[in-house]
């Protein structure tokens, strides 16, 4: 809650030219000692405060410094709305639409109806996935102890972490904590923790740098097994074609004849053969041969798992 009001308090010291004591208090509702306290932390945070005496006095901003939110164009402001209702789906409702009340124009309404660009993270069915990550959030923000059970590829596991930032990377979100089982750190996709709880044990923050934080990212989830593209071609029946387009979008779709053709590249050959699969009978590999000896021999397991 403290941290709401200081953006509050800031937020009136920049939109005005000076103001008291004695209307911060009522406005913000709290006592006259508080805001004195409030004014020192955000003075000591670089936000230049300058108190008057006397008649006429009060408490302003640095004369230059003051942020004036009419400077910021219509396109400005609709990439800021963007970013934050993007964030809202991820349970932070109130906070958002707190701070969008805050700082947005009066003509907030407006320029929600001509942006081009609508983001909503949240699925189509009811799920726990919202309340996952506001725990997760909160488990950072308070430096908790998360006890996740995690399923990966071969095994599942019990594990301690230390939470410290939220990563959505294509499709999907990631933790990145540090790992006490492992003793590092690690980057564990979501949808992969099974159950978790929130530990009454609080660690104190370990020091992370961007670069080895970039090289974690690159050599456990996004650096490629092979640096070649892979140039793939699937087809398809017309029958099919609306539920392919739901499921892939319509980018890369062309029809020749009587087939529907996929066209693109891919250089993750191991995710694009799992991504066909998903498809079921809808899709046929043509090309690379790579990619068809990989689906064909999935498909292939999973008969003679049926058979037995």
């Amino acid at each position: 809650m403290r941290l709401y009001r200081l953006l509050h308090l800031m937020n009136i010291l920049a939109n005005n030219e000076k103001t008291t004591i004695k209307y911060l208090s009522e406005k913000l509702e709290v006592s006259r000692r508080t805001i004195y306290r409030d004014l020192e932390d955000i003075s000591m945070a670089g936000f230049p405060i300058v108190s008057t005496p006397g008649y006429g006095g009060g408490i302003s901003i640095v004369e230059g410094y003051r942020f004036d939110k009419n400077l910021l164009s219509s396109e400005d402001w609709e990439q800021i709305l963007i970013g934050l209702n993007a964030i809202k789906t991820m349970g932070d409702n109130e906070k958002i639409e707190y701070l969008i009340g805050r700082i947005a124009p009066k003509d907030i309404q407006t320029i929600n109806e001509q942006s081009d660009i609508m983001i909503d993270l949240s699925q189509w069915y009811d799920d726990d996935a919202q309340e996952l990550f506001v725990d997760i959030r909160s488990a950072i923000n308070n430096r908790q102890l998360l006890s996740i059970d995690y399923q990966t590829k071969s095994s599942s596991t019990h594990r301690e972490i230390e939470p410290y930032k939220l990563i959505f990377k294509e499709r999907d979100w990631y933790l990145y904590a540090f790992c006490r089982l492992r003793n590092e750190f690690r980057l564990f996709k979501v949808n992969r923790i099974s159950s978790y709880k929130l530990i009454n044990t609080y660690f104190i923050p370990q020091k992370i740098t961007l670069p080895s934080f970039e090289g974690l990212v690159e050599r456990q989830i996004f650096q490629k097994a092979a640096k070649n593209k892979y140039h793939v071609i699937l087809e398809f029946d017309f029958q099919d074609k609306e539920f392919l387009i739901q499921t892939l979008g319509a980018l890369n779709f062309k029809t020749t004849e009587n087939k529907g053709v996929i066209d693109f590249q891919t250089t993750n050959i191991e995710y694009t053969a799992n991504l066909i699969l998903s498809l079921q009978d809808k899709v046929k590999v043509i090309s690379p041969p790579e990619l068809y000896e990989r689906v064909l021999s999935t498909i292939c397991k999973m008969k003679m798992l049926y058979e037995r």
